[in-house]
């Protein structure tokens, strides 16, 4: 038979002890290690989901754009609720004075010919330059109206009196102009203005009120009254495209997000939105 010593007992059960205190520094080692990385992973999803931060966007706009945009900032900030869309309304001539005089704009809306002053002036990004959408010029009367109006030319009739049209202070005055010249009929059609000079507004609501038998305006514009029907549509062949474009300013404050504010507004979803409104699409093309 073969007997343990004393001694040799003991040393068998420290060494247990030992063995067993290191397994269990290890399990503790492993849990805290498993706790630090769910840790880690939590602190990670926490992060992802930390509110956005909030942004306001200064927006330089011609008016007659007023409704269309008002509807898309409503579909924007479902997807963007961080971002506020500041808004200024004003006739082109005003809207580029304030611009060249350096006031704090992200982005600019407005037709062709004043953004491509902006633009050979350095005051736009370039990359950003986009067109927009185009629109129609249009007779506008009341819808109660007895007047039977089938062309621009029948301006000149004695059966119309006055005209409300806008002064080339605006664009919708300069587009005006061009195609009275361009049919021949701008100076008879002249004595009969009732002028609209600070913005197109005033074109519809002289209508309206009957100040004017007749205005001279934008389609979008002439749609968003239930109050006037459209008697005529300028012939494509009295003036060049009406285009409209928008791009974001050098000064802005916020150009990554005005990009992507720009990128949303020249997509498909809100072209279906611009339709419905007057405006018409422009191909890629």
């Amino acid at each position: 038979m073969c007997y343990r010593s004393h001694k040799s007992q003991e040393k068998a059960v420290k060494i247990e002890l030992i063995v067993d205190d290191t397994m269990t520094k290890t399990s503790r080692f492993s849990i805290l290690f498993s706790c630090v990385v769910a840790f880690c992973f939590w602190l990670g999803s926490c992060t992802n989901q930390l509110p956005a931060k909030a942004v306001s966007i200064n927006f330089a706009s011609a008016p007659f754009y007023r409704d269309v945009l008002i509807e898309l900032e409503r579909q924007y900030r479902q997807e963007k609720f961080n971002v506020t869309i500041n808004y200024t309304f004003s006739g082109s001539t005003a809207l580029k004075e304030r611009i060249e005089q350096g006031e704090s704009f992200d982005i600019c809306l407005i037709t062709s010919k004043a953004l491509d002053e902006f633009q050979k002036q350095g005051l736009l990004l370039s990359e950003t330059i986009k067109d927009l959408v185009s629109t129609q010029m249009v007779l506008i009367v009341p819808v109660d109206s007895p007047l039977a109006i089938a062309d621009f030319k029948d301006l000149t009739s004695d059966r119309i009196k006055t005209i409300a049209m806008g002064t080339e202070r605006l664009g919708i005055g300069q587009y005006t102009k061009e195609i009275l010249t361009n049919l021949g009929i701008f100076k008879q059609v002249q004595s009969k203005a009732v002028w609209a000079n600070v913005e197109i507004r005033e074109i519809s609501k002289a209508v309206e009120s009957n100040q004017a038998d007749i205005g001279i305006t934008y389609l979008p514009e002439a749609k968003s009254s239930n109050k006037l029907k459209i008697a005529a549509i300028a012939p494509t062949s009295s003036l060049k495209p009406i285009i409209a474009k928008l791009a974001v300013l050098k000064n802005s404050q916020h150009p990554v997000e005005a990009k992507a504010l720009i990128e949303f507004l020249t997509s498909a979803k809100a072209m279906l939105i611009f339709e419905k409104y007057g405006f018409t699409t422009i191909s890629p093309s």
